[in-house]
């Protein structure tokens, strides 16, 4: 079975062309249900998803971003620029307006461990969606703040992340992992463990 769930892990890729196809709101709900099967903190589930569809909303959601991630662009140490030039990512985000669906997760900020078990549920979500043959991106704006009114979101939620969803119009067949140092060690930081290395 493990075999199984890391050939979907191994197959997902970040994709920010999507065509404009629609498919069933049906198939997106039953994605969306996986994200419901993650463990959370006091297994409270703390996160909400929406999804919107609406084009003017889906192009007021664009546009506030773009704003977002210039300043955030501008701002970057030399590094983070020099990877956004070399993957070719600017502030245009089409992705928003040519995925069918956004989904945005945002997480009950009250809640034990909301921030945590938000992101896993995440994690269930995009592989559940690439089961399902769709693609998306966990895309995460300078700011989000944006949203809290732009979706009528009560006080105590805080925007996590923006999830365009939809069918590739790309297909990236390697990740470029440069030169990653090793993540995996034994017992203590530092100590490497042979079974271990890919």
């Amino acid at each position: 079975m493990i075999k199984v769930i890391q050939n979907v892990m191994k197959r997902r890729r970040s994709i920010r062309k999507f065509k404009k196809d629609k498919f069933g709101i049906e198939k997106l709900c039953s994605i969306l249900k996986a994200s419901l099967l993650a463990p959370s903190g006091a297994d409270q589930s703390p996160f909400t998803l929406i999804i919107i569809d609406n084009e003017q909303l889906k192009r007021q959601i664009r546009t506030e971003c773009e704003v977002a991630d210039k300043d955030f662009h501008e701002g970057s140490p030399a590094w983070l620029k020099e990877w956004f030039a070399k993957k070719n990512i600017t502030t245009e985000k089409k992705f928003l307006t040519d995925a069918p669906f956004l989904v945005v997760l945002a997480g009950n900020t009250t809640m034990p461990y909301w921030l945590e078990s938000t992101w896993i549920s995440i994690a269930y979500l995009i592989l559940a969606a690439e089961e399902e043959g769709l693609a998306t991106l966990t895309y995460t704006p300078g700011q989000m703040k944006f949203l809290m009114p732009l979706l009528e979101l009560p006080e105590v939620y805080e925007p996590v992340v923006i999830l365009p969803i939809g069918y590739p119009d790309e297909f990236p067949t390697k990740i470029d992992n440069g030169d990653k140092e090793t993540k995996i060690f034994f017992n203590k930081f530092g100590v490497e463990e042979n079974s271990c290395r890919s």
